[in-house]
Parts: C-alpha cells; structure tokens; sequence
C-alpha cells in the first residue's frame, strides 16, 4: 500500500465512520482492506474517532450559534450528528467552514420559516462581516466601461422576514413565541460596505439579486430600467461587484 493511500484511507476513517465508501478510489489490496476494517473496529480508534467528531460538533456549533440556539434539542443534534458523519467540521477556515454548514442546516428547515430566515441572516452576516474591515468600495464610473458586467457580491446575502424584522429577532433572542408567519415578507440586504451591514431592500433590488445570481450585462440591466446610481449604490455597499471575466 502507498503511504498516500494509507494516509487518506486513515482520514477517511476518522472523518466519517459511518460512510459506506470511504476506501473507494484507492489503491488497495482485499488483504488491506480486511486490515483497516479491523483497525475502524478496535477501541482505541474509535476513540480516536469520538474525540474529533466533539471536535468537529464544537466547530460546527460555533459556526452556526445563533441559528443552533432557536433550534429544538432534538433537531439541533440530529443536525450536527448528520454534519460530523459526513465530514462536516473538518475544516481549517472558520469562514468557508460556516457558509457550508449553515448552507446544510438551511435545507433541513421549512421555507418559509423564522429559523429558516435567521439561518440566513446569520450566514449573510457572518459573509458580510468577513469582508467590513478594509472594505473598499470599486469605481462606480467602471459601469460605464464597454462590456461592463455584474454579479451578487461575494461578500453579500439576503433574508426576507416574514413579519417585523426586530420583533422577529428580539423574539428568537429571548426564546419567546415566535409571531406568526406573515404573507408579507420585509428582505434584508447585507453586504460588507453598509454601516450596520444591513439594510431593507426595495421590491426592485430584491428582483435584481435574483436576476444576478449569474452575471449580466450593465447594458442589459440598463434596458431593464436600473439607473447608473441604482448600480452604483449596490456597488458601494458591497451587495453587487464586477463580474470578472
């Protein structure tokens, strides 16, 4: 066996467990095989694995605290069980660890609803606030260079809150009963060049982030009635950035 092999054989084991394919694409003989099998079965690697897994559970409910409070005990753990079982929380990277395993928790709730949407704003924040410190605003007068496109800021998110913003917060805050879900929902834009690094979005830029989920034209977004200063606001604000060709 190649130590390569060995060594990522043995990371596979650690990281998850309970995976049904963690030897595949290795070059590995039936007598190795048989080996590590028996090395996954002994106590002293399972210790191994039950001291990173509470590792990788404490990283991963650092990176989603506030989302993990409002959560109920019971699909709090289901999660973070479901998350470190499939390599979740290895990650060195607070940041990038954060924005997938928020992304993960966010497909486990039901849309619309006040923890998928502070599951949201959490993650949006936190990429916001990645980015606040040193944050230089681009040259708006590049919008008018030919050729000019545009995208969602990297550093940038929406939640939309079905009911008053605050009351919705300041409720999950205090572990208080949540208002109702309202029809109407109030969106939040976030991007690093805000002074709270959020701010209410107009029905018009809610369309445009969604229309940005790839990148579009400046000349398009023109004939779509965006005014310069409707893209050179967003560009300021961090909540839309060049797309770079």
């Amino acid at each position: 066996m190649a130590l390569l092999d060995f060594e990522t054989a043995l990371g596979r084991l650690v990281r998850a467990p309970n995976a049904t394919d963690q030897l595949r694409s290795l070059d590995l003989t039936a007598g190795e095989v048989s080996c590590l099998e028996t090395l996954k079965a002994s106590a002293g690697f399972r210790f191994t694995v039950e001291v990173q897994q509470s590792w990788c559970i404490g990283r991963a409910a650092r990176a989603g605290s506030f989302t993990l409070s409002i959560l109920t005990g019971e699909l709090r753990r289901r999660l973070l069980d479901q998350w470190t079982e499939t390599g979740g929380g290895t990650s060195s990277f607070f940041a990038a660890e954060a924005e997938v395993f928020l992304e993960f928790v966010a497909s486990h709730l039901p849309n619309p609803s006040h923890e998928l949407t502070a599951c949201r704003f959490e993650q949006a924040t936190l990429r916001a606030n990645e980015r606040a410190v040193g944050f230089t605003p681009p040259d708006p007068d590049l919008l008018r260079a030919p050729g000019c496109a545009l995208r969602r800021g990297r550093y940038a998110g929406m939640a939309a809150f079905y009911g008053e913003p605050g009351a919705i917060i300041d409720a999950l805050l205090k572990h208080q009963e949540h208002p109702p879900v309202s029809v109407d929902a109030t969106t939040m834009l976030l991007g690093p060049g805000l002074d709270r690094l959020c701010r209410v979005a107009s029905p018009r830029e809610v369309t445009l982030w969604q229309k940005l989920s790839a990148s579009v034209s400046v000349a398009s977004l023109l004939q779509q009635r965006y005014s310069h200063n409707d893209l050179a606001l967003m560009l300021r604000e961090g909540i839309v950035e060049f797309a770079v060709k």
